[in-house]
């Protein structure tokens, strides 16, 4: 491994065609993203999206502790936090280019799989979400933490977590709740399950296979190989949680306001120590980054992923425009005394004004 952010490189496979394997390459900051990675991962996703020779691309992490722990937030809050005239400029660009990233991701013309292993959080479920082909490893803890930064869960969250079934994902969205492989499944959030230990053996198949210039043929040869894989292991999948619990997660995301939804999870979390922990989460989350989340995933129900996306770049500028975000950051992620000073206190503090400048 080299000292660069993100690697490249093309494997020779069947058929003389390639196949492009991106890495994420921060395993000490589990493979947070910045604005370099970004920049570089969109720029070769679209030469490989026009370069016939290319069959398919994989996209992966190094290291053993997980895929992507989302964001490089403290890069971004660092230049806020620095002040002057240019303090948002580098927060604006990273973005922006991220969300275009997650686009072309969603809407990219060849099959792309995306390895997912150990932690997948934020930003890095952003790149995941997308993929044509989503294969989730062993030990996966997937997660929208960004209530804990005073944030929202962007890169597309209003698309892909109001299909989570039950409205599960607005518990998600609010909580940070952390998931694993099999309630990812569940979620609509992966589609296979393999693990680790198979994913060399996957791999010479996939270089194997008798590629085409065909992107629809070349889906459904690849459907086909991680579908026997995932058959193959399917039993080794842990409790399947959401499925568990999805009646009392249903109830919980059912509430139609916010302050309902917390006492329904604090009611939930006295019955079952399951709970304890997303009730924590909103409990000591940022009350006016729960409250835009909310509303944030209510505008996106009906929006196309174009649509959402957009929004994305609106609520980000705003929140590093107000107060919680850089003090999220800064306790959890730059000081790490893990004690924000929120601008609010309480669910029942947050002006109606604070939220919709938000969307401004």
């Amino acid at each position: 491994m080299t000292d660069s952010p993100v690697l490249f490189e093309e494997l020779a496979a069947a058929n003389g065609r390639r196949i492009g394997v991106i890495t994420l390459n921060r395993p000490r900051q589990l493979n947070a993203l910045n604005l370099e990675m970004c920049e570089r991962m969109l720029a070769m996703l679209r030469t490989w999206a026009s370069d016939t020779g290319i069959a398919m691309v994989i996209l992966q992490g190094a290291g053993e502790r997980g895929f992507c722990a989302g964001g490089d937030v403290a890069e971004v809050v660092r230049h806020v936090r620095a002040g002057g005239d240019q303090r948002f400029v580098y927060g604006d660009a990273f973005f922006e280019v991220e969300y275009q990233l997650d686009w072309l991701i969603h809407t990219y013309g060849k099959p792309l799989l995306s390895w997912s292993h150990g932690v997948c959080m934020g930003g890095g479920v952003g790149l995941t979400a997308g993929a044509s082909h989503r294969v989730v490893g062993e030990g996966s803890r997937i997660a929208m933490p960004e209530i804990h930064i005073g944030l929202f869960p962007d890169v597309g969250g209003g698309y892909f977590l109001n299909r989570v079934p039950g409205g599960i994902g607005r518990v998600m969205a609010l909580t940070g709740l952390t998931i694993n492989e099999a309630d990812a499944i569940f979620a609509g959030l992966a589609d296979y399950f393999v693990p680790g230990e198979a994913k060399a053996e996957v791999f010479d198949e996939l270089l194997a296979q008798p590629w085409s210039e065909d992107a629809q043929a070349n889906r459904r040869l690849l459907t086909h190989l991680l579908m026997s894989r995932h058959r193959r292991y399917m039993a080794g999948l842990p409790l399947n949680h959401l499925q568990q619990y999805f009646d009392a997660l249903r109830f919980i995301a059912m509430q139609p306001e916010l302050v309902g939804m917390r006492d329904a999870l604090t009611a939930a979390a006295a019955d079952d120590p399951w709970f304890t922990a997303p009730a924590r989460s909103l409990a000591d989350g940022s009350p006016t980054a729960a409250w835009v989340s909310d509303a944030y995933l209510s505008r996106s129900r009906q929006l196309s992923l174009a649509q959402v996306l957009a929004l994305d770049l609106v609520l980000a500028r705003q929140f590093q425009r107000h107060h919680d975000f850089p003090e999220g950051v800064r306790a959890l992620l730059i000081d790490k005394d893990r004690k924000p000073k929120w601008s609010c206190q309480d669910l029942t503090d947050v002006p109606r004004g604070e939220i919709d400048s938000h969307f401004c």
